[in-house]
């Protein structure tokens, strides 16, 4: 908390709260644009204006230019002068220019902020003198300083471009990063230099900006040369300096620029190299060679295609759901496109055109159904699926919402067996920020939305496959289509051919994700039901797993007591939901959910504590039911041998010790063993076991519990099978009979305690 940004927000709430139009700011010590937007809407109601707004627009500026520019010493000394001051002083503090005090005087201290933002901003004038254009400035939330990850020569061309080109694009910042505001600001000064009126200057490249770019080569000179220069930058291309002269340097960076954009690479900057560094459009009416459409190719209409000069088309999964409009890929229409001789790439997109769709989860639904769409139509390994974001999105929304679902994608599609690869369609921050985590492959650039945010400012991703430029109309008759019209770079070419009839190993555990599903929304009721405690949540949702069958008293005393009122809310909540089994792709076994939770319960609820009663929940309990059935189990020679085969049997209705009920043992122990080393949400943590650490969960079983030791499993276990001790004889009398297991000898129990060292360690060095 800033003590003095409290003081602001304070002192514009009680001064101007309750009055027309204002909208009070968070007393909370921190700078935000709330507080900014309080200081402009207390601006306005000094300055007269009947309906105060967020913005310092051009009625704030005439208002305030006619009330008078502040300067030392020509301030009236009036309630309001203080006021305007005082706003003056608040945005100093919000902005980190310490104006010396806050009480409404404008003295040397505060001139010196203002210089000081001035001298920041790169602006020709530094006189401490409160221009319109200052005071604006000051009531925004931009920085005019280098910031995290800023690059000092962007810096550079920002101050150059304020000091230029202010009075018409406005004081933009200076931070090091190219953002929408630099991109106006290089627009404005290219329409400054092509001679447009001020007035009619909009930051945007229009018809007539686009008719003045100037062709530039080897040799020019001038501002065009250093506004090239820094459009050059911004797009990843380094021309060395901004130096203003066309230098072999500047040649060789636009010549890589055309290359990297399928441009002619000539060296020439002429208006498709000016259109391509300015807007994400590009030259929207040059030609591409890929296009994506809602429409189904008919013969007639790929042979259009075809004679267009097109290549490759991008078509539809899926519909929308409820929707009336088919858009899906139709029978046969893929053998239309190959018989032309095309190629397909194939998009997923139901909804994706608004924020709250985007999520964790919902990448994992999503990337099932394109999965299975992609499967149905015979899309071969390997095979890229656009996964679309259809809307502006804000760089925060990309971080909190964006990005966990391509997330969601990727872990999904990675548990099906990595079939297809992962591709992002969306504006080019979107393609950027997925990308660069590793999130997918091949980027397909929403382009054509020039207005995005995410296309604003933004290079063009470094693995763009696809850039959609344009929505156009070509053949006629039958062969008459509406297409978007893509340039493509050929980082990705399409397919050329389907098998429907392909097989692929499936992938075991697909059906885990019913269950996985299921324990993130048991999850999230335990999480709220504990009021935000996550080890306790994680025993609640090992109670809901359990208590179907593993309840009563011994069931209390190794694991504790249900909650009943929890059990009741996860019922109601989510309809008595149907609980499925966990799938082992290993050993190709069902894994009993509620034996698993149960002994994993147990290890939650005691911890370090009652190790005994741990181990007798899971593993030790079933192997004192695997001594007493391998002493009565005929057609053996020994307790050993009967051991032996039962322990770890993979027909369950042969084994009371089966490979499921062991695998279960061993999982809890590990997951439990996770849960306490390092306090996490248990549903997560599930996906990534069963997902990854299953392949070496006996060996993680025999380190954890047994140190790697086999003569410590096998002395432990002949203790907990044999031993006299009290304590031990009771835990293990009460167990056998819950259980009804038969009695069996001393030297049964050694036996017995031999043939699970034996497995165990056979297991583990099996991994």
């Amino acid at each position: 908390m800033d003590l003095m940004v409290l003081m602001v927000q304070e002192w514009v709430n009680s001064t101007y709260g309750g009055r027309n139009g204002y909208v009070p700011a968070p007393e909370n010590g921190k700078t935000g644009w709330s507080t900014v937007y309080a200081l402009t809407r207390a601006l306005q109601i000094e300055l007269g204006i009947g309906t105060p707004a967020d913005s310092f627009g051009p009625g704030t500026s005439s208002a305030y230019k006619a009330w008078g520019e502040m300067e030392l010493g020509k301030v009236p000394e009036t309630t309001k002068g203080k006021n305007i001051v005082q706003i003056l002083q608040g945005a100093c503090y919000c902005k980190g220019y310490d104006p010396g005090r806050f009480h409404g005087i404008f003295d040397e201290n505060l001139k010196n902020a203002v210089i000081r933002l001035q001298t920041d901003a790169g602006l020709p004038v530094r006189n401490g003198k409160v221009y319109d254009y200052v005071f604006k400035a000051f009531l925004t939330m931009d920085a005019y300083v280098l910031t995290i990850g800023g690059d000092p020569r962007i810096r550079q061309m920002q101050q150059e471009l304020n000091n230029k080109y202010y009075t018409t694009s406005g004081v933009q910042p200076c931070d090091g990063h190219y953002q929408r505001g630099t991109n106006r600001a290089l627009i404005y000064g290219i329409q400054t230099e092509e001679g447009i009126e001020p007035s009619l200057q909009t930051g945007s490249v229009g018809p007539t900006t686009r008719d003045r770019l100037p062709t530039l080569s080897l040799g020019s000179s001038g501002n065009f040369v250093k506004l090239l220069q820094y459009a050059l930058y911004v797009n990843g291309f380094d021309p060395g300096s901004f130096s203003g002269i066309y230098d072999s340097a500047v040649r060789q960076a636009v010549l890589s620029f055309q290359s990297f954009c399928m441009l002619p690479a000539d060296g020439v900057t002429g208006k498709q190299t000016w259109l391509s560094a300015l807007v994400s459009t590009g030259d929207s009416t040059r030609k591409g060679t890929a296009c994506d459409c809602v429409t189904m190719i008919t013969p007639a209409r790929a042979q259009a295609l075809k004679a267009a000069g097109y290549q490759t088309v991008g078509r539809y999964l899926t519909n929308v759901p409820n929707s009336s409009l088919n858009k899906k890929i139709q029978p046969g229409e893929l053998q239309n496109i190959f018989n032309a001789g095309l190629t397909v790439f194939p998009i997923y997109q139901t909804i994706g055109s608004y924020l709250d769709y985007f999520s964790l989860e919902q990448g994992r639904i999503d990337a099932q159904a394109a999965l299975n769409a992609a499967r149905e139509y015979g899309f071969l390994k390997g095979t890229t699926i656009y996964f679309a974001v259809d809307f502006d999105v804000l760089g925060h929304e990309i971080t909190e919402n964006i990005i966990p679902y391509f997330i969601g994608v990727n872990e999904r599609m990675s548990n099906l067996g990595g079939i297809y690869k992962i591709g992002v369609y969306g504006p080019r921050a979107v393609c950027i920020r997925v990308s660069a985590q590793g999130l997918a492959t091949t980027s397909f650039v929403s382009g054509m939305s020039t207005g995005y945010s995410g296309n604003l400012g933004y290079p063009l991703p470094g693995n763009w496959a696809f850039d959609q430029i344009s929505t156009i109309s070509i053949g006629s008759g039958t062969g008459q289509i509406e297409i978007d019209n893509n340039i493509k770079s050929g980082r990705y070419n399409g397919e050329s051919k389907v098998d429907p009839q392909a097989q692929y190993p499936d992938n075991p555990d697909m059906s885990n994700h019913v269950f996985f599903d299921l324990v993130d929304k048991i999850y999230d009721i335990a999480f709220d039901h504990t009021g935000g405690d996550i080890p306790e949540a994680n025993i609640l949702v090992c109670q809901y797993l359990r208590g179907k069958r593993y309840f009563g008293s011994l069931w209390n005393m190794a694991a504790g007591f249900l909650d009943d009122e929890f059990m009741a809310k996860v019922d109601s909540q989510l309809n008595n939901p149907p609980i499925n089994e966990v799938y082992d792709p290993k050993f190709k076994v069902d894994i009993g959910v509620y034996h698993l939770a149960a002994t994993l319960n147990s290890v939650l609820h005691h911890g370090t504590i009652n190790k005994a009663i741990v181990d007798f929940a899971g593993w030790a309990g079933d192997l004192v039911d695997a001594a007493g059935t391998s002493a009565v189990a005929e057609g053996f020679d020994s307790a050993y041998d009967a051991a032996l085969h039962l322990i770890g049997h993979l027909d369950e209705t042969k084994s009371r010790f089966s490979m499921t009920d062991f695998i279960g043992d061993v999982d809890a122990v590990n997951i439990g063993n996770m849960l306490l080393n390092i306090p996490q949400p248990i549903n997560g943590l599930l996906r990534h076991y069963y997902e990854d650490r299953y392949k070496v969960r006996f060996s993680l079983f025999f380190e954890s519990r047994f140190s790697g030791d086999p003569n410590l499993v096998q002395s432990q276990s002949t203790y907990i099978l044999t031993s006299d001790e009290a304590g031990m004889l009771e835990l293990r009398w009460l167990f056998m009979t819950a259980i009804d297991t038969p009695g069996f000898s001393v030297e049964d129990g050694k036996e017995v305690a031999r043939a699970f060292k034996d497995i165990l360690v056979r297991l583990s060095n099996e991994e």
